[in-house]
């Protein structure tokens, strides 16, 4: 029997969530994409030599103290931000970069749609905002691909969210199927945290 354009299919377990997704990112209603994009060697090695040179400096100057809080804490943000993680749900979309992104309610989202983008105009990559106020998640090894949520908060504020994401045609359309199940007239929802996308 063919599916119905509204129909909604759940995401295929090829990979189990990990114990942080099962936890935090559980998504409103079915879960119909999940996806977890790794930092590629060239982070871990900006962060490894990062941690190497502070720990040179530290061993050379004799404060050893400093070393006890410096390397916990740059461990931690080493750990934090090696993973971007999304869900697409039936009620939302959750955005994590490490402890920080939106959850965007799936009926304040006006399009989705798979684009490609250029890191320069973002200044780099992790969670940046441009001249044009869009905020995007990104980490290297995207291929430079992404997906642009155009939403409105709760205060009738047009904003835009770009996703990075090697899979960004398949989130697109995760997207695109959870807005099409929604009811005719959907009451718009405030944002859980971070009410302009931003982190925190």
């Amino acid at each position: 029997m063919a599916r119905e354009p509204t129909d909604l299919v759940p995401v295929a377990e090829a990979r189990t969530p990990d114990l942080y997704e099962r936890k935090f990112m559980a998504g409103q209603g079915m879960v119909l994409h999940r996806d977890k994009h790794r930092a590629g060697w060239p982070l871990h090695a900006i962060l490894g030599a990062s941690m190497l040179v502070m720990l040179g400096a530290t061993v050379a100057s004799g404060q050893w103290l400093a070393l006890l809080f410096a390397l916990p804490l740059l461990s931690l943000v080493w750990l934090m931000f090696s993973v971007l993680r999304v869900t697409v749900s039936a009620g939302s979309v959750n955005v994590q970069y490490g402890l920080f992104g939106p959850e965007i309610p799936i009926s304040a989202i006006e399009s989705a749609e798979a684009t490609s983008y250029d890191w320069k105009r973002f200044g780099g990559w992790g969670i940046r905002r441009n001249f044009q106020g869009e905020w995007i998640y990104n980490m290297p090894g995207d291929g430079g691909r992404a997906v642009r949520l155009v939403w409105r908060d709760a205060k009738g504020r047009r904003r835009v969210v770009l996703i990075g994401s090697p899979r960004a045609e398949a989130l697109a359309e995760a997207v695109q199927s959870a807005r099409a199940a929604l009811p005719a007239s959907p009451e718009r929802r405030a944002l859980t945290r971070g009410e302009d996308g931003s982190a925190g």
